[in-house]
């Protein structure tokens, strides 16, 4: 008998094949010969009934001899739709002879065998499972792919890590990952196991190094051209409830803002009062405030492990900045390169200090977070800014390599010059690139809009056509040649807004939004077949974290893409596993008439997630206590999924009485510019006005769902509007940018920037 297959279903003849060998007058012939699905048998044999034992089964197994079409015929185990002869080898070939030359059979498809049934849109998530049987379906059935969920969720699960991570449990996680890999010589999930090693990363610095021309200028220079003009200090309204006092903050500079909340300690001065000290003074919150003067467009912490930690940062160009550039912006400004007007890129240095658990530190709030370098640019806006994946001792005299993508269409990479180690003196850097250590042009009719990095070497980058390029670093080019990509792939149909790729063993795997609101999950190693589609409509929003906790992608759907009716407008948070990505699972919902959300921000050290909206908000949740399974029976052992506010910012317009005659001065400069038309692209610069923080926020049950409201609040809300609506705020309110310390021992700290120019650094871990 014939193999059955895998399945276990029987073989079939398939009438296509069957007969492929034989002409049509052959099958007529032998169809009136025969009245059953076995042969004629020759005329020198007596016809009997006795004797159709030795007719050939059709279900044994044949010689290796014998044609496609016999071997098609002895595959067969049933009957069949059309009736084919049993006739040996001789046979077949005489009745070819006679009807002519046959044509040559029709290739069959081959497919490879298989262990399990494949599928084009991930493992399906049953409703009715145990633990023990959905771990394996939604992260992996290996030892290896159940490891990281299982150490997380012992890890993670804890009261003290319900929204924000813990000092000591992420001690214990800084703890795990050494000595994982000491024991595996494995990279721990922070530090990115792809990157290369330090000979290796040195050569690349030193080489992108050396390609790159950076001129010393002069403050006033820089300040002219470069930098926000005529920037006013920032009046910022602080402090605890119904005592807040304002503070004014000028262009460039630093307030520690906890010194709005000075509280004195009983217990220290109780303590201390009997070893004749006096007492000393703490405060409630620390961290750090910066006027950057305009719109924070990007934040990038460098990835060095040292005592002082790098942020670039990079506002929005201004309408004046924009004029100084000759030419005039094209009529679909998205899609085709800016006019080079000046921008920069500021890197400022905030020092940190150990605390008693050893590993772990903090921002040093004795000494002032400095500007160390500022680069000069005439790429236009920088819209995205990316650090290479590499440690800060491999690149010697460099920070690091910085990755690009501005307005005018280019992507480079920039070897950031470390500044002199002079903690007593403070002097600024400044520079004006001429030439990058590595320049890719866009292709023909289209520009660059996202990048990442798939690996220490490996740059990928987004366009306004759909299009992904993947270019090599380390490859050695001609300077007076571009670079060229050994990967041009097409994943979407319009403007690739944000593009992430996951960690190393799975840094093949890139998902991606489109301005059409699709997301696309494609595996490099072959991204024609291997690529799922999730249609969302809903708008799009330019961050995309990856949890390697997880192996899942976080992305945020707001209500128009939630596909349900709400009473409320809420955005969602929503999580996408690699095995189930066109399934999706709800983390979290904003609050309503909070606006949409504008930032989003992921580590890969500790599973808190911060979310930023139009209202400007920051608000901060673990995902794990939402998205792993429980055993839905016992609700005893259900963990509750939590979210906080970690603060609230305002902002409104300064009237004419508090900017003085400044005010006046803009308006005459407006007069001055000949009335020109409102620039709906770019918008308008940003407005004097005043900020004002709000903080100590309990964290609050997560419900996702629609709960029906109870009677009383059914009433009253029975003659109210119940359609769906969109909250709007000033553009200066929302949250721009947020952004972890992707540095282990200084995973709790995090820069938040703001529409207005606020940027906020703070530790975020705390001590329960």
């Amino acid at each position: 008998m014939a193999e059955p297959r895998r399945s276990g279903r029987q073989r079939k003849v398939t009438s296509k094949y069957a007969n492929a060998g034989w002409t049509k007058e052959t099958l007529r012939r032998l169809r009136e010969s025969s009245e059953s699905s076995g042969s004629s048998p020759p005329e020198s044999q007596p016809s009997s009934d006795s004797e159709d034992d030795g007719v050939p089964d059709v279900g044994l197994t044949l010689d290796h001899g014998e044609d496609d079409d016999s071997m098609v015929s002895a595959a067969s185990n049933g009957p069949s739709d059309v009736d084919s002869p049993q006739e040996d080898e001789e046979d077949i070939s005489i009745a070819s002879d006679e009807a002519g030359s046959s044509r040559p059979s029709k290739p069959r498809p081959f497919s490879a065998p298989t262990s399990e049934t494949a599928r084009s849109r991930g493992i399906q998530f049953p409703r009715d499972f145990a633990k023990a049987a959905a771990y394996p379906g939604i992260f992996g059935p290996a030892v290896e792919d159940l490891f990281d969920v299982l150490r997380a969720r012992d890890t993670w699960l804890r009261a003290r890590d319900i929204t924000l991570p813990s000092r000591q449990t992420l001690l214990t996680a800084l703890t795990q990952s050494n000595e994982l890999r000491e024991t595996t010589g494995e990279q721990p999930i922070g530090s990115q196991a792809q990157r290369r090693g330090p000979s290796s990363a040195s050569s690349l610095c030193d080489s992108l190094r050396a390609r790159q021309a950076l001129v010393p200028i002069g403050e006033a220079e820089l300040r002219e051209k470069y930098l926000v003009p005529g920037s006013p200090s920032h009046p910022i309204v602080l402090g605890p409830w119904a005592k807040q006092k304002r503070y004014n903050l000028g262009y460039l500079s630093t307030m520690d803002y906890g010194k709005a909340w000075p509280i004195e300690d009983k217990q220290r001065s109780t303590g201390t009062a009997q070893n004749a000290e006096l007492p000393s003074e703490d405060t409630y919150h620390q961290g750090w405030l910066l006027n950057i003067g305009d719109k924070v467009q990007c934040l990038a912490w460098a990835p060095c492990p040292g005592p002082v930690q790098y942020l670039a940062v990079t506002v929005r160009c201004t309408s004046k900045q924009r004029r100084m550039a000759h030419g005039s912006e094209s009529e679909r400004p998205a899609f085709h390169p800016s006019p080079p007007y000046p921008s920069s890129i500021q890197i400022w240095a905030f020092d940190t200090a150990e605390l008693g658990c050893k590993g772990i530190r903090t921002l040093d709030m004795t000494r002032e977070p400095k500007l160390v370098v500022v680069l000069a640019t005439n790429w236009g806006n920088i819209r995205r800014l990316k650090w290479c994946p590499l440690d800060s001792d491999s690149g010697g005299s460099v920070i690091g390599l910085l990755g690009t993508v501005s307005s005018d269409g280019h992507a480079r990479v920039v070897a950031v010059p470390l500044p002199p180690d002079d903690p007593t003196e403070v002097h600024t850097s400044t520079y004006r690139i001429e030439r990058s250590g590595l320049d890719i042009p866009p292709h023909c009719d289209t520009i660059f809009t996202s990048l990442t990095f798939a690996g220490a070497s490996d740059l990928l980058l987004g366009t306004a056509n759909g299009y992904i390029n993947l270019y090599d670093l380390s490859e050695e080019t001609n300077p007076n040649q571009a670079p060229t990509s050994y990967m041009h792939q097409q994943l979407h149909h319009t403007y690739i807004i944000s593009i992430c790729s996951a960690l190393d063993p799975h840094s093949t795997l890139v998902a991606s939004t489109s301005a059409s609101g699709d997301l696309v999950l494609t595996d490099l190693r072959s991204p024609d077949h291997d690529r799922v589609v999730v249609p969302r409509t809903c708008f799009p929003n330019r961050d995309l974290v990856y949890m390697p906790f997880t192996r899942s992608f976080i992305a945020v759907l707001d209500r128009s893409g939630n596909g349900q009716v709400e009473r409320n407008a809420a955005t969602l948070v929503a999580c996408h596993h690699i095995r189930q990505f066109p399934s999706l699972l709800k983390v979290a919902k904003l609050p309503h008439w909070s606006g949409a959300a504008t930032a989003l921000a992921g580590s890969h050290w500790h599973p808190c997630i911060l979310v930023g909206n139009a209202k400007g908000q920051v608000l901060a949740t673990n995902y794990l206590r939402k998205i792993l399974p429980y055993r839905r029976t016992d609700h005893r052992k259900a963990v509750g999924p939590y979210m906080q506010k970690i603060c609230e910012y305002d902002w409104r317009p300064l009237t004419e009485e508090e900017q003085g005659g400044q005010g006046q001065e803009k308006e005459e400069e407006e007069e001055e510019q000949g009335k020109e038309a409102f620039d709906l692209y770019h918008g308008r610069d940003v407005r004097p006005g005043m900020s004002r923080f709000h903080e100590g926020f309990k964290p609050e049950k997560i419900e996702v769902g629609n709960p029906k409201p109870s009677w009383k609040k059914a009433k009253k809300n029975k003659n109210e509007e119940t359609g769906n609506g969109e909250a709007v705020f000033e553009e200066e309110q929302a949250v721009t940018t947020i952004e972890w310390n992707p540095n282990g021992p200084c995973a709790g700290i995090v820069a938040m920037g703001w529409g207005s120019g606020i940027v906020r650094v703070q530790d975020l871990a705390y001590d329960p």
